[in-house]
């Protein structure tokens, strides 16, 4: 799908987001209904930009659980993902293997090495950059809630 036939695209022709169900926003019912427990929090829904509609091709070009089309990306990126640019499907295939590799970290570290999530979040604190104070007890606070999350997951 090119960028000029989406610019002149009549929303009457879109369909109901399959990632929101309509609502603009994805809630836990549908980060559940897709699977990504590990990957989304509620917020906005990336996947028809808060809108509730898409165009239909988007639904053929992307899947709607995929967690790289989020909403972090600049409207460029979000573009060049629908159109499966080859440049950015390998950061993809990058950023999958790099997550899961976070993902199995976790699971080695708490279930063979017998860490506690404290210990596995400490560990990963001090590898990782030098953050202020607020910061910091920001960071680890949310990286604390993730692995908590991870290892019950897999329990």
């Amino acid at each position: 799908m090119n960028f000029i036939k989406r610019l002149f695209q009549q929303p009457q022709d879109y369909i109901q987001c399959p990632r929101c169900l309509g609502k603009g926003h994805v809630d836990e019912d549908d980060i559940t209904r897709l699977g990504n427990e590990l990957y989304w929090l509620p917020g906005k829904c990336a996947y028809c930009n808060s809108k509730g509609k898409v165009d239909p091709k988007i639904v053929e070009s992307v899947a709607p659980n995929e967690v790289f089309l989020s909403t972090d990306r600049t409207q460029i990126e979000r573009l060049r993902i629908i159109d499966r640019d080859p440049a950015i499907l390998q950061e993809k295939r990058i950023f999958d293997e790099r997550r899961e590799q976070f993902i199995q970290q976790i699971i080695e570290l708490h279930f063979s090495e017998l860490m506690s999530p404290e210990q596995i979040t400490n560990l990963y604190m001090e590898a990782g950059p030098r953050l202020s104070e607020e910061d910091y007890a920001k960071e680890k606070k949310e990286l604390l809630r993730y692995v908590e999350k991870v290892i019950a997951y897999h329990q």
